[in-house]
């Protein structure tokens, strides 16, 4: 299978699995929600963690655009929002989710890994053209 391809599907799985990620926070049963609510939010308020989570997805919804186009800038840009998203969720306090949930974050790291891989030690690093 050319390496190209392999790339697109998984930055396809890595967006369907950060929507069915978002879908089930969502539809996360209320007792969940009241319980992860009543633990705190960490450092920031609640406005703030819903200000910085919502540009964050909005910026890596982006970014797996231009990963799929191979635009350089992608490159750079995705690795700064790994590194976000592990730092980011250690300020914000602890936080309670389903079993679907934590499954599909654990499935949503390994697209990661893999997407991180493929960018840094694969040919397919050479594909990615300068804007």
């Amino acid at each position: 299978m050319d390496i190209e391809k392999v790339f697109k599907n998984i930055v396809l799985l890595d967006f369907a699995v950060f929507v069915l990620l978002f879908i089930s926070m969502i539809m996360e049963p209320e007792e969940i929600t009241n319980i992860s609510e009543s633990l705190g939010t960490g450092i920031w308020d609640e406005n703030t963690i819903t200000l910085i989570f919502m540009v964050f997805l909005i910026v890596y919804l982006i970014n797996l655009v231009l990963l799929y186009k191979f635009v350089s800038f992608g490159k750079l840009l995705y690795l700064i929002l790994f590194i976000l998203g592990i730092v980011l969720p250690l300020t914000t306090g602890p936080i309670i989710s389903s079993s679907l949930t934590y499954t599909l974050e654990w499935i949503g790291g390994a697209t990661s890994g893999g997407i991180l891989v493929l960018l840094y030690f694969s040919p397919i690093k050479d594909k990615f053209i300068k804007p």
